[in-house]
């Protein structure tokens, strides 16, 4: 009787120890990811304080506009503030290094650090430009193999995966990723809209309805891609043209600022050099 009165609390004593054991421990790396994990939900709840919600989406909408997947709005803020600190510190480097006795103005100063502050947002509005104009460049060759493959039977999934192989560029990484969503179960319908929403490319919207429409009423797919295609090609030799008579204005300033003062100093250089030679 004695010995299962002490045995009792030294089973029990034994059982918490081997439940302590048996606990699976942080490993270093385990607790730096853990950290860092926290850091950024800190970051993440600091900018949503700070900025307007709507603001936020926007930036959201602005990044999967560009492919910026992985980049989060309190990292855009951060390289802003970075830049801007930058900037300041260019000022007063520049200053200190033309007039070393005078104090730069807080003109100068102001214009350094909100050229610093915007870079990062004319960054991320450059490549949302860049990755539109590459879409709007490739769509009608994807039209074209998409109505090709499906005036040749393929389905339109098939078709789909045909095409998104046969392009390049931001239109096929997109491509590729809504049919990854078909893949895992969503529809096609759902899909086509997310990639139209995601992308925000005029023409590619209006292609994404034209599809979706002919899927709910059933009319002949072929035939409308074969239009959206024509319409594509169309658009794009207007574009063409239009770049094409915008240069002239565009050379002006060019002009003005290289080749005046090199035909001036052609055309008096020689005057003025005789009239001093005398």
């Amino acid at each position: 009787m004695t010995f299962e009165i002490l045995a009792l609390p030294a089973l029990a004593v034994a059982s918490m120890f081997g439940l302590v054991l048996a606990m699976p421990r942080r490993s270093p790396a385990h607790r730096i990811v853990s950290d860092i994990e926290g850091r950024v939900r800190g970051a993440q709840a600091l900018t949503e304080r700070v900025v307007d919600a709507r603001d936020l989406g926007k930036l959201r909408s602005k990044f999967l506009q560009a492919g910026w997947y992985e980049a989060t709005p309190a990292g855009l803020l951060a390289r802003s503030g970075a830049f801007a600190g930058a900037g300041l510190l260019g000022a007063v480097a520049l200053d200190w290094l033309l007039h070393p006795n005078t104090m730069i103005g807080g003109g100068i100063i102001l214009a350094f650090v909100a050229g610093g502050a915007h870079l990062p947002f004319s960054q991320l509005n450059g490549a949302v430009k860049k990755r539109k104009s590459a879409i709007s460049a490739a769509l009608p060759d994807l039209l074209d193999t998409l109505g090709s493959t499906v005036r040749a039977g393929l389905a339109m999934n098939a078709a789909l995966v045909h095409s998104a192989n046969a392009v390049t560029g931001p239109l096929a990484e997109e491509l590729k990723g809504m049919l990854s969503e078909i893949r895992h179960g969503r529809s096609r319908v759902d899909a086509l809209r997310a990639l139209g929403e995601r992308v925000q490319n005029d023409e590619l919207t209006q292609v994404v309805r034209a599809m979706v429409q002919a899927e709910r009423l059933g009319a002949n797919l072929s035939s409308v891609l074969l239009g959206l295609s024509s319409e594509a090609r169309e658009r794009r030799v207007l574009r063409a043209e239009e770049l094409a008579a915008s240069l002239p204005v565009k050379m002006v300033l060019p002009m003005a600022l290289f080749m005046l003062p090199a035909l001036f100093v052609m055309i008096f250089g020689a005057v003025a050099a005789d009239y001093y030679t005398r």
